[in-house]
């Protein structure tokens, strides 16, 4: 492997470390739902039969799929 070829593996590498950090802390923020700071999570969204914990679930989803889009962009940017 050449020398550019090598650095741009290595930035990748940093990039989807940085990337799965930030998926891993997301994904921990949802054990806030069994601690004293999640109580309010548990209780019902207004009239609705839709909780806290339900909607940061749906949430969460949509971000991590957001994030991986991102990713992908950047990704491809820095191939060409």
């Amino acid at each position: 492997m050449t020398d550019g070829s090598i650095e741009a593996v290595r930035r990748k590498t940093r990039l989807r470390l940085t990337f799965t950090g930030v998926h891993l802390l997301l994904y921990f923020s949802f054990t806030l739902n069994w601690t004293a700071w999640g109580t309010v999570l548990g209780d019902r969204l207004g009239a609705t039969q839709v909780t806290g914990s339900l909607l940061m679930f749906v949430l969460l989803v949509c971000i991590f799929i957001v994030l991986e889009t991102i990713f992908l962009v950047i990704s491809q940017r820095s191939e060409r």
